[in-house]
């Protein structure tokens, strides 16, 4: 690719994230000096995404969990997405912050790939009233509010009903999500570029306790029914209270996130073995 591709830069930034500030000004001199232009901007004034439109790449500086937010305002927009890590986990990023000027380097060149993963859009329905679409490219989640209350949610699939879940709630995940909260409620990892939803149950209780991997082009209806409060959240975010009977719909977006990697292609096995093998330590400590 000619750099030309890569000319209107936007750099957001964790305020919360110590040294993310700087290094992304740091990062925006370097762009200047090769005749970029760059738009500085922190995660707390992403509120909509009509601004991302004239981008040709987003450079996050935090941790997956900003990379996540992001995600869900780049893909819309056809930006492609390359995370400079200033957190712990870097599923999602890929550059370590002391590489940056090697790396970007190196896209600047177009040594790079372009991984492609499946979002969801979701849509949060009450009586007449239709809310959305939101973006998420970790989870949909329909699950309790508070203790000592159950969730049961019922599951149409295309239309057709599958099941009622009953217990703290449901996950609805995508291959990303596989390795978030939809694996320590014990579904399953799959690899990221894989086109399936995941359907985990959370705590189920006298109900179908295993997991339900889906094709990508199902349209799935979560119906809430409970004796208390649901929430529904979009990629750990919102908890937005559900009343009984609110429905949300959720099916593949029609866009992927895309990410420019820098990595060998089997990045994504090394990183899951290592995140392993610190969780068999950590539980061996404990």
């Amino acid at each position: 690719m000619s750099e030309i591709r890569f000319q209107r830069i936007g750099l957001v930034f964790h305020p919360q994230r110590a040294h993310a500030r700087g290094l992304a000004e740091a990062v925006a001199a370097h762009l200047r000096e090769t005749g970029r232009e760059p738009v500085l901007v922190s995660s707390e004034e992403l509120h909509d995404g009509p601004w991302i439109s004239g981008w040709d790449l987003a450079l996050t500086f935090g941790g997956d969990g900003l990379l996540l937010r992001v995600a869900r305002y780049a893909a819309p927009a056809g930006v492609p997405i390359l995370g400079i890590n200033l957190g712990r986990v870097g599923f999602l990023t890929e550059i370590p912050p002391e590489e940056w000027l090697e790396q970007l380097s190196q896209v600047w060149k177009g040594h790079y790939w372009v991984e492609h993963r499946l979002m969801l859009e979701a849509y949060w329905i009450r009586e007449d009233h239709r809310r959305g679409p939101f973006y998420a490219l970790n989870d949909v989640v329909v699950g309790r509010m508070g203790l000592g209350r159950i969730v049961r949610v019922r599951v149409e699939i295309d239309g057709r009903y599958f099941t009622t879940y009953v217990g703290d709630g449901l996950i609805v995940a995508t291959p990303t999500g596989s390795t978030a909260y939809a694996l320590a409620a014990g579904g399953p990892i799959l690899p990221p570029e894989l086109k399936n939803i995941v359907l985990v149950p959370i705590a189920p209780h006298l109900s179908l306790d295993r997991a339900v991997v889906l094709d990508e082009g199902v349209r799935l209806t979560l119906t809430a029914h409970t004796e208390g409060k649901a929430a529904f959240t979009i990629d750990g975010a919102g908890d937005e209270p559900m009343a009984e009977g609110d429905r949300v719909e959720i099916a593949a977006a029609p866009f992927s996130a895309r990410f420019l990697r820098l990595r060998d292609r089997s990045y994504f096995y090394h990183l899951l073995a290592a995140r392993l093998r610190r969780m068999v330590a950590d539980e061996n400590t404990s």
